[in-house]
Protein backbone atom coordinates (compact mmCIF):
# COMPACT_ATOMS: atom_id res chain seq x y z
CA UNK A 1 0.00 0.00 0.00
CA UNK A 2 1.89 3.19 -0.96
CA UNK A 3 0.72 6.49 0.52
CA UNK A 4 -1.30 8.65 -0.94
CA UNK A 5 0.13 12.40 -2.25
CA UNK A 6 -1.56 14.94 -0.68
CA UNK A 7 -2.75 18.28 -3.03
CA UNK A 8 0.00 20.89 -2.69
CA UNK A 9 -2.21 23.79 -1.68
CA UNK A 10 -1.50 25.71 -5.40
CA UNK A 11 -3.94 28.83 -6.38
CA UNK A 12 -6.01 27.56 -9.41
CA UNK A 13 -4.88 28.45 -12.98
CA UNK A 14 -4.64 31.63 -13.78
CA UNK A 15 -4.85 33.08 -9.75
CA UNK A 16 -1.67 34.71 -8.28
CA UNK A 17 -1.58 34.33 -4.96
CA UNK A 18 -1.61 38.04 -3.03
CA UNK A 19 1.65 39.51 -1.72
CA UNK A 20 2.05 42.69 0.48
CA UNK A 21 3.34 45.29 -2.20
CA UNK A 22 5.80 48.11 -1.02
CA UNK A 23 2.19 50.07 0.10
CA UNK A 24 1.37 47.60 2.94
CA UNK A 25 4.98 47.60 3.71
CA UNK A 26 5.72 51.23 4.04
CA UNK A 27 2.35 50.77 6.59
CA UNK A 28 3.38 47.86 8.95
CA UNK A 29 6.79 50.38 9.21
CA UNK A 30 4.64 53.93 10.05
CA UNK A 31 5.00 52.96 13.87
CA UNK A 32 8.70 52.96 13.30
CA UNK A 33 8.69 55.84 11.95
CA UNK A 34 6.93 57.60 14.21
CA UNK A 35 8.57 56.47 17.04
CA UNK A 36 11.86 57.41 15.74
CA UNK A 37 10.35 60.74 15.26
CA UNK A 38 9.19 61.06 18.73
CA UNK A 39 12.83 60.15 20.17
CA UNK A 40 14.26 63.21 17.72
CA UNK A 41 11.47 65.34 18.86
CA UNK A 42 11.94 64.60 22.53
CA UNK A 43 15.74 65.22 22.11
CA UNK A 44 15.19 68.69 21.61
CA UNK A 45 12.60 69.50 23.31
CA UNK A 46 13.73 67.90 26.74
CA UNK A 47 12.86 68.97 30.07
CA UNK A 48 15.05 70.85 32.12
CA UNK A 49 15.55 69.30 35.94
CA UNK A 50 13.78 71.78 37.60
CA UNK A 51 10.34 70.50 35.17
CA UNK A 52 6.69 70.80 36.67
CA UNK A 53 6.94 67.05 35.62
CA UNK A 54 9.44 65.83 38.10
CA UNK A 55 10.29 62.36 37.83
CA UNK A 56 8.34 59.96 35.40
CA UNK A 57 6.94 56.63 37.04
CA UNK A 58 8.42 53.66 36.29
CA UNK A 59 8.50 50.47 36.43
CA UNK A 60 11.54 48.87 37.93
CA UNK A 61 13.85 51.40 37.31
CA UNK A 62 12.76 51.81 33.44
CA UNK A 63 10.39 55.01 32.75
CA UNK A 64 7.17 53.75 32.38
CA UNK A 65 7.43 55.55 28.97
CA UNK A 66 10.13 53.29 27.94
CA UNK A 67 8.44 50.29 28.63
CA UNK A 68 4.83 51.14 27.24
CA UNK A 69 6.88 52.07 23.76
CA UNK A 70 8.73 48.79 23.94
CA UNK A 71 5.87 46.57 24.09
CA UNK A 72 3.92 48.66 21.68
CA UNK A 73 7.20 48.42 19.32
CA UNK A 74 7.56 44.50 19.61
CA UNK A 75 3.80 44.63 19.00
CA UNK A 76 4.04 46.61 16.13
CA UNK A 77 6.90 44.53 15.17
CA UNK A 78 4.21 41.20 15.12
CA UNK A 79 1.73 42.71 12.95
CA UNK A 80 4.94 44.10 10.38
CA UNK A 81 6.17 40.28 10.04
CA UNK A 82 2.50 39.30 9.87
CA UNK A 83 1.83 41.53 6.98
CA UNK A 84 5.36 40.84 5.39
CA UNK A 85 4.74 37.17 5.47
CA UNK A 86 1.30 36.42 4.81
CA UNK A 87 0.06 35.66 1.27
CA UNK A 88 -3.67 36.66 2.50
CA UNK A 89 -5.35 39.94 2.11
CA UNK A 90 -7.79 39.20 4.72
CA UNK A 91 -5.01 38.22 7.04
CA UNK A 92 -2.87 41.54 5.89
CA UNK A 93 -5.93 43.24 6.78
CA UNK A 94 -6.42 41.63 10.22
CA UNK A 95 -2.55 42.24 11.00
CA UNK A 96 -3.12 45.79 9.89
CA UNK A 97 -6.13 46.70 12.05
CA UNK A 98 -4.78 44.89 15.57
CA UNK A 99 -1.23 45.59 15.60
CA UNK A 100 -0.47 48.77 12.96
CA UNK A 101 -2.94 50.92 14.08
CA UNK A 102 -3.48 50.54 17.87
CA UNK A 103 0.53 50.60 18.12
CA UNK A 104 -0.10 54.35 15.62
CA UNK A 105 -2.53 55.45 18.66
CA UNK A 106 -0.58 54.31 21.74
CA UNK A 107 2.74 55.65 20.22
CA UNK A 108 1.04 59.29 19.81
CA UNK A 109 -1.26 58.85 23.39
CA UNK A 110 0.85 57.51 25.50
CA UNK A 111 2.46 60.21 27.12
CA UNK A 112 -0.57 61.95 28.26
CA UNK A 113 -1.91 58.68 29.18
CA UNK A 114 1.33 58.09 31.56
CA UNK A 115 1.06 62.09 33.09
CA UNK A 116 -2.98 61.40 33.98
CA UNK A 117 -2.06 57.88 35.55
CA UNK A 118 0.43 59.57 37.36
CA UNK A 119 -2.04 62.62 38.63
CA UNK A 120 -4.60 60.54 39.93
Amino acid sequence: MEPVAQPSPQPAPGQVRWRADSAWRVISLTPFGLALVLVIVALFAGSSPGSPMGKPPDILGIPLGIALDAIVLAWAALGARVIWTTRSLPMATIALLLTTAPAIILLILGPAIIVILANL
